[in-house]
């Protein structure tokens, strides 16, 4: 199986537009680059930047912030399987650049970021988007899902 970020070109490409985010402030329900971002919208406009999805007003249904508080269906999830070529990994495989990670906060995953190079790029509400270290403890223990992307 091949996955999309074995080319070492697509990896270029990928670090390239996650550096290009960092700064972009948090801002629910958002995706404009230096404007505002939440971390769903952040991840859906890199995949869209490296050409493997497309924008459409269904994208990314509507979702209040608190949505994970009170739900358990994994919209999060749902919504990468739907809309990425990707493929379930296992949460203690080795970790590969481009893979996408989904943490629960609450009863459902509630936030996505992608690793690359030991780091997990995500937006973060009042941080804004961001790089940091992916084997920090806090973000671990509440690690619920990792999808790679097919080529």
């Amino acid at each position: 199986m091949k996955y999309f970020f074995e080319n070492k070109e697509n990896r270029d490409k990928l670090k390239k537009i996650l550096e290009s985010w960092i700064g972009t402030p948090f801002r629910h329900q958002c995706g404009v680059k230096g404007l505002g971002t939440d971390c769903a919208y952040f991840i859906a406009n890199v995949f869209i930047e490296l050409g493997l999805i497309q924008w459409r007003k269904d994208l990314i249904p509507d979702y209040p912030k608190d949505w994970h508080i009170h739900n358990t269906r994994e919209l999060l999830k749902e919504t990468i399987e739907k809309t990425l070529n990707v493929i379930q990994i296992d949460i203690n495989e080795e970790f590969f650049d481009g893979d996408i990670f989904l943490f629960h906060f609450g009863k459902a995953a509630s936030h996505v970021a992608i690793y690359f190079e030991n780091n997990l790029y995500q937006a973060l509400e009042d941080v804004g988007v961001i790089k940091t270290y992916a084997y920090e403890k806090v973000f671990l223990k509440r690690l619920k899902y990792r999808y790679r992307v097919l080529a």
